[in-house]
């Protein structure tokens, strides 16, 4: 079985390798089932890996780190970016308090070496490649959480002037609103319609939540009126196998919510079975939740603990499928 992980750790940082010639929303990254014993050895693994990874490497190739700039034009950054496409793709499998450690002392050593000078510095384009990486929903290497650490590096520096932090702070503070395993903000909501239900009503999002059964979760899709990608997701949700089965056993019940304050548009919405609403505008205007596409689906558990955070209908379904196994 230790070969079998091995070779598992292996292929990954090989698929990282490849990748990073390639525009990586052309990659799809798919990870095999394993056992809890296997995970364990994997992560195990992942943990020594981004441990030991810099060890021997010239950091100060960073300052020629260009992530947008053709390969010929890269010079000796674009070596140093198949190591940084190869540690960010294992550091995604590490244990969370190994990973922090491991970008914190590289984020150190990348400072002292080349994080002064003429913008962008070395410094400036490791935080950049790690928020392309790391942040963009086209990214195979999607991981807000693993982004957290580039980011707190840079807003703890004494040596950097507070005003050139804002950018930092601001995403930091919007990753964590809302990030899966803590308390989802509560909304109000407007125009308020249950299946079966011929009145509107005002309520919030936390009393939709304890109308929820014990073992309900609650699936609420943010849409705009005007978008067709809108309503074809939520077509394609409707239809779908798993959320129509665990609907019609009460594991999972459904809230669609107008992001742009119109209750008309949410009134307007027939799905079989859904919950119907619109907010006030608050959701973007005050940043209550990230949308960063539409339809943006969140999960929640019924005690309003947030499972997955602002996904796409397939990852939304994809995460439905496993745990029905």
């Amino acid at each position: 079985m230790e070969r079998t992980v091995k070779r598992i750790v292996v292929l990954a940082v090989g698929f990282a390798f490849c990748a990073c010639g390639v525009l990586y929303g052309q990659v799809k990254a798919v990870m095999p089932e394993m056992s809890a014993d296997s995970a364990a050895l994997v992560q195990s693994r992942a943990d020594h890996y981004v441990t030991h990874h810099w060890e021997g490497v010239d950091l100060a190739g960073f300052k020629a780190l260009d992530i947008d700039s053709e390969p010929e034009v890269r010079g000796n950054g674009f070596r140093l970016e198949n190591h940084l496409a190869a540690y960010f793709w294992v550091l995604r499998l590490a244990s969370d308090s190994v990973a922090e450690v491991s970008v914190k002392n590289l984020m150190d050593s990348v400072a002292e070496v080349c994080g002064k000078g003429e913008y962008p510095t070395g410094y400036d384009k490791l935080l950049a490649a790690a928020e392309k990486y790391f942040y963009s929903l086209q990214s195979p290497y999607y991981s807000e959480k693993r982004l957290i650490p580039f980011l707190e590096h840079k807003i703890g520096r004494a040596d950097v002037a507070e005003a050139e932090k804002s950018r930092e702070k601001y995403l930091a503070s919007i990753i964590r609103r809302n990030m899966e395993g803590t308390m989802a903000l509560d909304v109000e909501l407007y125009g308020f319609a249950a299946p079966g239900e011929s009145g509107k009503k005002n309520t919030s999002l936390y009393r939709v939540l304890g109308g929820c059964s014990e073992r309900q979760m609650l699936m609420v899709v943010f849409f705009s009126s005007g978008c067709r990608d809108c309503h074809a997701g939520m077509t394609r949700l409707e239809h779908s196998t798993v959320v129509r089965k665990m609907m019609s056993e009460g594991e999972l019940a459904v809230l669609a919510v107008c992001i742009e304050g119109r209750a008309s548009a949410a009134s307007s919405l027939t799905r079989k079975g859904w919950m119907v609403a619109s907010d006030a505008g608050t959701v973007v205007q005050n940043s209550l939740y990230s949308v960063r596409n539409t339809p943006s689906v969140y999960i929640l558990e019924r005690g309003g603990e947030v499972l997955i955070k602002d996904a796409s209908v397939s990852s939304a379904i994809d995460f439905l499928l496993r745990l029905q196994f």
